[in-house]
């Protein structure tokens, strides 16, 4: 009887071990969507500052 129990028990654990995996992967999922959005923002403002600063040394060059 104590055999059935600990195997339950194991059973038991092994279920909620498994959700916890699974909203592990899925909080995975969502940070790995907002490191893509954060890394799309981050190179459209190096584009920007890039720009501005080519921008920037042209005129520099031109008043000289």
């Amino acid at each position: 009887m104590e055999g059935m129990a600990l195997d339950t028990t194991q059973e038991v654990r092994i279920v909620v071990l498994q959700n916890k995996v699974d909203r592990l992967e899925e909080k995975q999922v969502e940070l790995l969507d907002r490191l893509r959005t954060v890394e799309k923002w981050v190179a459209g403002a190096a584009a920007i500052i890039a720009a501005v600063s080519t921008v920037a040394g042209l005129a520099v060059a031109l008043i000289k």
